[in-house]
């Protein structure tokens, strides 16, 4: 089965698994940690597969394909899945898109004191905040147990993985399918259905969602204006950044910014 590129409209997500996950062979730019307080999750990892068991971690680095299945008899489990997207961990650690971990699953001796407390805490009915402290403290402590290499090949040699990952590097500057055809010397037509048919998305719409997410890192974590904000993020306006914000997000900037100062003002004790 070929692999598809999973688009995420979140650049940080903490999910509680209770039942073995089943999902088919993907790949994306984040890095997914699954940790397994109790029960066991079968993964394939590139071409490997793999039982992750009770106080076990995997680490699947980005563009690394990688699929969820499970035993005919479907088990009950309790499982942490966290995923970070680029723009989330680099605030934090260096940008791992180039490597390789040699070790994709840590034994429970392996995962450190730190790291095994931090997966008993942390909840994705938590506040966000604490959600990220908690996972700060676990990708350090894994880090630190993990053998790295320098990925010398792209994990799926196609034109198409060449497309999308082009828009992922590129997509603050100005980009149209015209743009993209000729950098890559295909068909206009080629670039369209890559989107369409291998990711069911279109191009604007993707190109509009890596540009959202990227400009909601930038209220999150800068002081900048909106309009700045809307150039930095790739979008031509500021009428169209208001726009496609609001279409990913339900809600303008503005009002998410908002929403924003006052969780943080709920925060901070008066």
């Amino acid at each position: 089965m070929h692999p598809f590129y999973e688009i995420r409209k979140r650049d940080f997500s903490v999910k509680n698994n209770k039942y073995e996950v089943v999902f088919s062979p993907h790949i994306h730019s984040d890095i997914e940690i699954l940790y397994m307080r109790s029960g066991t999750q079968h993964i394939t990892i590139g071409e490997k597969s793999y039982e992750v068991k009770a106080g076990e971690a995997a680490v699947i680095f980005p563009n690394m394909i990688h699929s969820y299945f499970k035993q005919p008899q479907q088990s009950e489990i309790d499982a942490i899945l966290i995923i970070c997207s680029k723009r989330f961990y680099t605030n934090f650690f260096p940008d791992m898109t180039d490597s390789v971990p040699e070790n994709p699953i840590l034994s429970a001796e392996s995962v450190h004191e730190d790291a095994a407390y931090a997966f008993q805490k942390i909840s994705g009915a938590l506040p966000v905040n604490l959600q990220i402290a908690w996972t700060i403290v676990i990708m350090q402590r894994l880090l630190e147990y993990m053998s790295l290499s320098a990925s010398h090949s792209r994990p799926v040699e196609d034109i198409g993985f060449k497309i999308v990952k082009y828009v992922e590097e590129h997509f603050t500057e100005p980009l149209t399918l015209d743009s993209i055809a000729s950098e890559l010397s295909v068909s206009k037509s080629y670039v369209s259905r890559v989107f369409s048919k291998s990711l069911n998305i279109n191009f604007r719409k993707y190109l509009g969602l890596l540009r959202a997410e990227y400009a909601s890192t930038l209220i999150r974590t800068t002081n900048e204006k909106f309009t700045v904000i809307a150039e930095m993020s790739g979008f031509e306006s500021l009428s169209t950044f208001n726009r496609i914000f609001k279409e990913i997000y339900g809600m303008p900037p503005k009002e998410f910014k908002n929403n924003l100062n006052a969780y943080r003002g709920q925060q901070i004790p008066g």
